[in-house]
């Protein structure tokens, strides 16, 4: 295995789908899971996939989204109260799975979130076991966690493919993502996707677009709540733009603070410790000759966590995302949502949805740390929080209204 740790090397990495294909031990194992969606496809299929889908993340389909997404934050904020000690972990995996869902599915798509986002991190938890298992034998054991993870993977197959069976044989287009690739055509007029297939690109979009982003956002939560002065200058900005209220696509512009924030969250809480490629044949790089057939090794989070490329890389620092300083980071030193053909597509998404649930849960709420615990990540493929209970206290909104 070769492992690559310098950005421009990534970057020549992640810009040669040709020479350097996905695949290797870490995108092996996601292919057991996710089939051939988007997210581990390749080549042609890969671009005509991506077309398909495309249209979905249009600019303003995320404007309507974002309606949606601010109705979401402010519905689960509608059930706090002034004091109570909340799991803010889960009430952002079923925010951030709620929204998703709004994507894929226009109406009730009648999913127990509860038992989904369980079986969701059940599963992550177990790809993860399964990426680090070399031989492969402890993940055949009939231990607890393999059985929770084999359950876990057939509740979602089972539940996933009721959804699709049901918009295939209903033939109703929702207005959603699901019905856009189920009514999707190939130039001779049949199905352009299989059931397969469809479920591949469902499984893909529900993990990659809920976990990750519920992941960031409980994280940004811990981070605010430990640097006072982080929280001083958030509560500044979302008071200035929002005076207490949701906030919409209009406001993003205005939320510079809360972006930086996030990007900073994504930085030191990186989504995704290390991905695999496999040369397609004999290539060079870096000046080390490197056979056909090899894997190829690379971690967002070791370039991020990298004192040659980030000052102090241990503390959280929004501001080393100010244009001035942001400037001297080198190209391709940090990429959160990938880059090229193989770049997220729906980045704008999870940006929308990440800084309005951010500015909105901050302009109303103040979340406390529970005194004595201290948030740890799990080991998955992205990086979870084992837990974070956090009280919440009502800000006085019209305080700040009267004083804006």
């Amino acid at each position: 295995m070769y492992v690559v740790n310098d950005p421009d090397l990534i970057r020549e990495v992640l810009r040669a789908p040709k020479q350097f294909a996905r695949g290797g031990p870490v995108m092996d194992r996601f292919r057991t899971m996710f089939g051939n969606g988007l997210g581990v496809s390749e080549g042609e299929f890969h671009r005509r996939q991506r077309a398909l889908i495309q249209p979905a993340f249009h600019h303003k389909r995320i404007i309507a989204y974002s309606s949606l997404m601010s109705d979401q934050v402010a519905s689960m904020l509608g059930s706090w109260r002034d004091g109570q000690r909340r799991a803010i972990d889960r009430e952002m995996d079923e925010l951030a799975l709620a929204n998703v869902t709004h994507v894929i599915f226009a109406d009730d798509s009648g999913l127990d979130y509860s038992r989904f986002m369980e079986a969701t991190a059940n599963l992550l938890e177990g790809l993860f076991r399964r990426i680090t298992d070399t031989t492969g034998l402890l993940t055949r054991l009939p231990t607890p966690s393999n059985r929770r993870y084999q359950e876990a993977v057939d509740y979602l197959r089972g539940t996933i493919d009721k959804v699709i069976s049901d918009y295939r044989n209903s033939g109703v287009d929702h207005g959603d993502l699901l019905s856009m690739m189920v009514m999707a055509r190939d130039d001779n007029g049949q199905p352009a996707m299989t059931e397969k297939q469809l479920h591949d690109e469902v499984m893909t979009f529900f993990i990659g677009g809920s976990n990750t982003v519920s992941n960031t956002l409980s994280w940004a939560l811990h981070e605010i709540a430990t640097h006072p002065d982080v929280e001083k200058r958030l509560h500044e900005e979302v008071d200035e733009v929002l005076a207490g209220r949701p906030a919409g696509h209009a406001d993003i512009e205005s939320l510079d603070y809360t972006r930086r924030v996030l990007t900073e969250t994504l930085r030191v809480r990186t989504q995704g410790l290390f991905l695999s490629r496999v040369t397609t044949s004999d290539a060079e790089l870096g000046g080390y000759r490197i056979p056909a057939g090899a894997s190829v090794l690379y971690s967002f989070y070791a370039l991020n966590h990298n004192p040659a490329i980030h000052s102090d890389p241990e503390s959280f620092d929004p501001d080393r995302w100010l244009p001035e300083r942001a400037r001297w980071i080198p190209r391709g030193a940090f990429m959160p949502f990938g880059v090229g053909v193989h770049g997220c597509i729906g980045d704008q998404f999870a940006w929308t949805e990440m800084i309005i649930s951010l500015a909105t849960i901050t302009a109303q709420w103040r979340l406390v740390s529970v005194p004595g615990h201290r948030p740890r990540p799990k080991p998955a493929i992205t990086m979870p929080l084992d837990a974070l209970p956090m009280e919440v206290r009502r800000r006085d909104v019209a305080a700040v209204s009267k004083a804006v």
